[in-house]
């Protein structure tokens, strides 16, 4: 918890509840679209990782398309699991709107 000084020696108690995104700033408008094109162009019912997601969609970077995926899952859009892969554990993501 934040605490916020006003007059002297009142304290406010301010909650770290996440804000609202602002729509209007370039890179907030960026990541809405890559968002929107990773739900358009994602296949129903098929497991991707997110690298073959970030080759779908066609992004340069594989970290910016994970982070897109995160945002997506805490949303409630996509849904993933954990498996074992060769070079350690492996996160596939699934449409499920």
């Amino acid at each position: 918890m934040d605490v916020v000084v006003g007059k002297a020696g009142s304290r406010v108690a301010r909650s770290r509840k996440s804000t609202v995104r602002a729509s209007t700033a370039p890179q907030g408008m960026r990541a809405r679209k890559v968002e929107a094109m990773i739900l358009e162009m994602m296949p129903h019912g098929t497991w991707m990782t997110g690298t073959a997601v970030s080759r779908l969609i066609g992004a340069d970077d594989d970290r910016k398309t994970r982070s897109r995926l995160d945002r997506l899952l805490a949303d409630g859009m996509l849904e993933c699991k954990r498996e074992q892969g060769i070079r350690g554990p492996v996160y596939l993501f699934r449409r499920i709107l």
